[in-house]
């Protein structure tokens, strides 16, 4: 692993949860969209995926910039439509008026690439679980337009289940619900073991662990006997 990627994740450590995510999608923006839109992923070709400039304009030409999260141009296997772009805005929780920035930041890309966009929001806390959310106005009691999104709520999503999906998988179930008849310890043991048994290289390994290790949700005595049964 070399020195520039040891850089990139205490600069993202250091910036907080938001960045922590950003670059966990970037390096298994794959495994991401396999997960929890397989339909969609076995329609788009990934050897072709590159991530695109993060900065629009609000308000073109002259406007404040906005950063989105992650876009990533990919062709398809049909070739019907060729291009199409995935974008992801990582949220804490919902908030008020996100729906409307989803809408404008989907706007500002279509103008910029004229490419089709699939969109996606990623709750680490609140949501529905898999579910789609929608920004729409209206004119005098008519419908002008409806933009429609997808929305990914990790905390209504069955811990138990996804920790069998997979290390990428393994490492979201920190942040997702839990049975309560679920031992934490055991359930945050199998997580680890998963991930530092998968395989991937230093740097995958290190992120996905980190997410573990900064969403644990055990205490100080579950967590003792959490490296007690991990040794």
């Amino acid at each position: 692993m070399g020195a520039p990627d040891f850089v990139f994740l205490l600069q993202g450590k250091a910036l907080g949860h938001d960045q922590l995510f950003k670059a966990l999608l970037e390096k298994f923006f794959k495994d991401f969209l396999e997960l929890f839109f397989p339909k969609v992923a076995e329609r788009l070709d990934f050897g072709t995926l590159a991530f695109l400039d993060k900065e629009l304009f609000a308000d073109l030409p002259q406007g404040p910039t906005r950063e989105v999260d992650v876009v990533a141009r990919l062709e398809t296997h049909e070739r019907e439509p060729e291009i199409v772009l995935v974008h992801v805005e990582v949220q804490s929780r919902p908030e008020k008026d996100f729906a409307r920035r989803m809408f404008e930041y989907s706007v500002l890309l279509w103008l910029r690439h004229r490419a089709p966009i699939f969109p996606v929001v990623l709750y680490l806390q609140g949501g529905e679980g898999l579910a789609d959310e929608e920004y729409q106005e209206s004119l005098f009691e008519r419908e002008l337009f409806r933009f429609r999104y997808a929305s990914v709520g990790l905390a209504r999503l069955p811990a138990e289940e996804y920790v069998e999906t997979g290390p990428f998988g393994a490492a979201l179930a920190v942040l997702m619900s839990r049975r309560k008849d679920a031992d934490p310890v055991v359930l945050e043991a199998d997580m680890q073991q998963r991930v530092a048994k998968s395989g991937l290289d230093d740097l995958r390994m290190f992120l996905l662990l980190d997410v573990i290790e900064t969403y644990s949700k055990l205490s100080e005595d579950e967590r003792a006997r959490l490296e007690r049964l991990i040794s």
